[in-house]
């Protein structure tokens, strides 16, 4: 039973990996959307060339680093939830509110996203789609975009799964469950 649980936590650890990766991209990501927002305000302003392709990448940049940050942020701890219990429940309390809410919250909704998000990215890649409308002159590729929607869905599920299996090895008192400041992931992209 044991064996389960360590081969369950090294995929739980395999997960956090690629969504350390993920967020440092992401990261950098932000970084040139900042810089693209700042040229194309100067190149607006003193130059009086603007493109609407750039125009166009700039809320989905950011759109992009929201929903592929989700899973990074659930890593480690920083999500939005009600701590009102956590002095009352303590840290097994903790645990099985935690796995009741992934369980019944978290993962139901990230099935329902993908399931809903993936067939218009897979109709917007086969057919070329492009962001070209009456608001946007841009031909920047729409499947980007709606791509995004269902891998930052299918990243928070996983790393939902990824922290469902140390609540459950945490309650079975095979593995510790750090969690807040003691969390190893505390100390950054290092």
């Amino acid at each position: 039973m044991k064996a389960g649980f360590q081969a369950a936590l090294r995929a739980a650890d395999a997960i956090d990996r690629a969504n350390r990766r993920l967020a440092f991209v992401v990261r950098w990501g932000l970084l040139a959307n900042a810089l693209l927002i700042a040229g194309n305000a100067i190149s607006r302003k003193f130059f009086g060339i603007a493109s609407s392709t750039m125009q166009d990448v700039q809320p989905h940049f950011f759109a992009a680093a929201v929903l592929l940050m989700a899973a990074y942020t659930f890593k480690r701890d920083e999500h939005v939830r009600i701590d009102v219990f956590s002095g009352i429940l303590g840290p097994r309390g903790m645990a099985w509110l935690d796995l009741a809410g992934i369980a019944l919250v978290l993962l139901p909704l990230c099935v329902i996203a993908v399931w809903v998000t993936w067939p218009d990215f897979v109709t917007s890649f086969v057919t070329g789609e492009t962001r070209e409308s009456r608001e946007s002159l841009s031909r920047l590729p729409a499947w980007i975009m709606k791509g995004m929607i269902p891998l930052g869905f299918l990243s928070l599920a996983a790393q939902g799964a990824a922290e469902a299996v140390r609540c459950v090895a945490f309650l079975a008192g095979v593995a510790p469950r750090p969690l807040g400041v003691e969390h190893p992931d505390r100390r950054g992209f290092a």
